[in-house]
């Protein structure tokens, strides 16, 4: 049997880079006239839902996403490859430094996200991520890879490989109250740029680093 593997565990969304991916991926794809500006507003409906506890999550994203999957093929190709390009920029110069130190280190670096594969995909391997768990849009509105759900995909994950883990030396780098569950999995977990009321409930349990954003 191979010896269990140590992993270091990325949240993309508030911790790789600020703010929520999928909003700018929304606003790039109405310049791109892939959305019209009347579905971007109900796409925006779908997120003042979930604020409001209206709707779950993965019930906005479905909904906010419906555009993409009523475009053809190559089109939805080409959006999402030119998305992830625009990500790049915006990633953290902190956690791109962190990333090749895990890597370094013999950890297997993971992306850990509750955005979508349509552009995770592509990001992840211009990246050089030695893997991607995400939210599978064929998998929503239940299939939301968010909180405890990230734990349930990270086994799953491993079982795939026939892998095992070794936790306490794994490490994880996320930002929200969400991801509690993954943080409190591993050996060495850290929040990045947390929000007060983030850092209020769990800066007791675990450190946090501020990671600027690349025009700082």
């Amino acid at each position: 049997m191979s010896a269990p593997v140590k992993l270091a565990v990325y949240d993309f969304d508030g911790t790789l880079i600020r703010g929520d991916s999928i909003v700018a991926y929304l606003r790039f794809a109405m310049k791109r006239g892939c959305l019209s500006p009347f579905s971007f507003l109900k796409a925006a409906f779908a997120g003042l839902m979930n604020s409001l506890g209206l709707w779950t999550p993965g019930k906005a994203k479905a909904w906010a996403l419906r555009f993409w999957q009523k475009l053809p093929k190559d089109k939805r190709e080409a959006l999402d490859r030119d998305f992830a390009e625009t990500l790049l920029g915006r990633i953290r110069p902190g956690g791109l430094c962190q990333m090749v130190q895990d890597q370094a280190a013999g950890r297997t670096v993971l992306l850990l996200s509750a955005s979508t594969d349509n552009y995770m995909l592509p990001l992840s391997e211009r990246l050089g991520a030695d893997g991607l768990i995400c939210t599978r849009i064929s998998d929503l509105p239940e299939g939301n890879c968010r909180g405890y759900a990230k734990v349930e995909r990270l086994k799953e994950w491993l079982t795939e490989r026939g892998w095992e883990a070794d936790l306490s030396a794994s490490a994880a780098y996320a930002d929200s109250l969400s991801d509690e569950p993954i943080l409190a999995l591993v050996g060495h977990p850290v929040l990045v740029d947390p929000k007060p009321e983030v850092l209020k409930q769990l800066g007791s349990r675990f450190p946090s680093v501020h990671w600027p954003d690349p025009e700082e």
